[in-house]
């Protein structure tokens, strides 16, 4: 057969790979398992003790992700506002609802659930700093929470880091705003450590990460790139009839503008494994093209 026929077949090939492995995988992932605090709580805290969820004017993030804008998937959401990365919840007076009690919770209880084809999101750690705990600790503790559910068979995860606390209302313009400003980047830089560590024990895992703490003081500096004029006060303390757009729904929580922003950047950060698969077969094409020039 002539080189140029060759070619000919070879990339039809391709493409009806391409066209089949879309069709029938679609969603590479089957759903979205939450774990975390008030960023991520979608309403489980309620009756606890501490404020109703949704810490914010609308959706988190997390449901952004998993609706028709984001991975279009199920959302089960094991997140509790007030949970420290340990297992407690100081907030709320409480032993547990902490995140590695939420993830020990799920894996005794929902062990059959445990898919390689879920996408596990995990956020924790400002309530940690609030409580005046290590930042090793907690960065530890995040470590360990996410080695039970790559042991326990999760595959796919999306871990983000602090965002720069400091630069919240609640703390910029005050005496504590370099301290947790400090603590913030500090956590950041050990989680990092705990997810090349995890990555290196699980070749075949994905530990996805989101530089919130960058894409945090990225809005502030340039506001009306990201959709806000108000990255200051809060949502909450806004003045009748204001329509602005804020950043900050209180005085450390996003509003839900800002929390579609992160899902949207999330979007991006969490390659569907079916995209992973076109890019592959698009490098064997290329390779086999190639191949039949010689």
């Amino acid at each position: 057969m002539k080189a140029k026929a060759r070619r000919v077949i070879l990339t039809w090939f391709v493409c009806v790979c391409l066209v089949f492995s879309t069709a029938v995988l679609g969603h590479a992932y089957s759903g979205i398992l939450a774990f975390g605090d008030s960023l991520s709580d979608n309403g489980n805290a309620d009756g606890f003790g501490i404020p109703t969820a949704p810490y914010s004017n609308g959706p988190v993030w997390v449901e952004y992700l998993a609706g028709p804008t984001g991975l279009n998937v199920p959302l089960f959401d094991m997140a509790y506002g007030g949970a420290t990365t340990a297992y407690d919840n100081p907030a709320a007076s409480l032993d547990y609802t902490g995140l590695n009690w939420q993830v020990d919770f799920y894996l005794a209880n929902f062990s059959s659930q445990v898919s390689p084809s879920t996408l596990v999101t995990v956020w924790a750690g400002a309530n940690d700093l609030f409580n005046g705990r290590d930042y090793d600790d907690a960065a530890d503790n995040v470590g360990l929470a996410l080695l039970k559910l790559a042991t326990a068979g999760f595959q796919n995860f999306l871990v983000m880091g602090l965002p720069d606390v400091g630069a919240t209302p609640q703390f910029n313009g005050t005496p504590y705003e370099a301290g947790a400003t400090g603590w913030s980047m500090a956590f950041n830089a050990f989680l990092a450590a705990e997810l090349a560590g995890l990555q290196a024990a699980f070749p075949a895992n994905h530990f996805y990460s989101l530089d919130t703490f960058s894409l945090l003081n990225d809005v502030i500096a340039d506001p009306g790139k990201y959709g806000f004029d108000n990255v200051t006060n809060t949502w909450l303390s806004r003045p009748p009839g204001d329509t602005g757009n804020y950043l900050f729904w209180d005085g450390v929580h996003p509003t839900t503008q800002a929390h579609g922003m992160i899902a949207d950047y999330a979007r991006v950060a969490v390659p569907e494994p079916a995209t992973m698969l076109l890019l592959g077969l698009g490098l064997i094409g290329l390779a086999g093209a190639r191949r039949f020039r010689r």
